[in-house]
């Protein structure tokens, strides 16, 4: 299959942190694919939107206005407030850069694109892409050529930024018993691909980088919205039915991670947040995927919920007590009335 003609929608969803926003658009501004349009949705209210465009747009800026919006695309959708329409300033590729209405979430501000786009002809296949990433130039078109090769879910070399020679995973594993997440791969070099033993254990591709393709997204349907951060990457994967999960060991991806609301730490340094809502969201998607053994997951949640208390860190503790809790009632969505809720504007 050729892939010389297939076009991207790139989605990225920003949460006030334009300055993430603008490196991983410059690298996209750096890519050897030229048919790609950008997607972004600013999560964080009217005052980041306003900040996130005075810090992309501009003469001595990443992008520059667009005059023509004639588009359907250009235009505000049911859950976007606003829409400024972009293009970089040494390409034509258009960026879109949207307000979301209210605090979508994760899954949520990705979906406030790719719903919309399910009725635009033309595009082949979306890359949902973390905020805090930086691509290769040649990531796009090998992420691409293996989804061409029958992969209707691709990874590619994730790495931190600071240990760029090791890969973060090739995967996640959602272990049925146990109800943990598996990064499948830690810290292999560089350059190496999952052995087809561990390409079998992957369940989804991380979040942070993924591309699908446009019939992977037609059959499965959107990104989970109820869980509002973290799982919706495994709750995709888990349903992709007939889809096959590829890795594209040559597409690079720089990844900072963690930088909305502190994940990218130690776990007992961890923001309360986070916590709450890894937490939360592993029973959640257990009560979904796992059956009667949610159960079991609650237990092995207590011992980590223990594990923070053991590391002196008894408020984690309390939090991850809260999370399982409010997991096992079927609590979805954002975490208002939280301690360090505000932390979601």
């Amino acid at each position: 299959m050729s892939t010389a003609n297939i076009k991207l929608a790139v989605i990225i969803v920003s949460y006030c942190n334009a300055e993430d926003v603008d490196r991983c658009l410059k690298s996209l501004a750096r890519s050897d694919w030229n048919h790609l349009e950008v997607f972004i949705c600013e999560n964080g209210g009217e005052a980041a939107y306003r900040g996130l465009l005075a810090a992309l747009v501009g003469p001595d800026r990443t992008l520059q206005r667009s005059s023509d919006a004639s588009d359907t695309l250009d235009q505000p959708q049911k859950r976007l407030a606003a829409v400024a329409k972009c293009r970089f300033q040494d390409r034509t590729n258009a960026v879109r850069v949207g307000l979301a209405v209210e605090n979508l979430g994760y899954g949520g501000g990705v979906n406030t694109w790719l719903e919309p786009l399910l009725a635009v002809p033309g595009w082949g296949a979306v890359l949902v892409l973390n905020p805090d990433t930086e691509v290769d130039s040649r990531s796009l078109s090998e992420l691409i050529a293996k989804s061409a090769e029958g992969f209707g879910m691709v990874g590619g070399s994730l790495v931190f930024d600071n240990t760029p020679d090791k890969i973060i995973n090739y995967g996640l594993h959602w272990s049925r018993m146990t109800g943990r997440v598996v990064a499948v791969g830690r810290n292999a070099p560089i350059g190496s691909a999952p052995s087809v033993e561990d390409l079998g254990r992957i369940d989804a591709v991380s979040g942070a980088c993924v591309l699908v393709t446009r019939a992977f997204v037609e059959d499965v349907g959107l990104m989970a919205e109820d869980y509002f951060l973290y799982m919706e990457d495994l709750d995709w994967g888990r349903r992709r039915g007939k889809h096959r999960i590829g890795f594209a060991s040559k597409a690079i991806i720089r990844h900072i991670g963690g930088t909305t609301i502190g994940s990218a730490v130690a776990p007992e340094k961890r923001s309360h947040l986070s916590i709450y809502l890894s937490a939360r969201n592993g029973i959640l998607y257990a009560r979904r995927f796992a059956g009667w053994r949610w159960i079991c997951h609650f237990g092995v949640g207590l011992l980590f919920a223990a594990r923070y208390m053991l590391k002196g860190s008894v408020p984690a503790a309390k939090v991850a007590f809260l999370g399982l809790l409010d997991g096992a009632k079927g609590k979805t969505g954002r975490p208002d009335a939280m301690p360090g809720a505000q932390e979601l504007g």
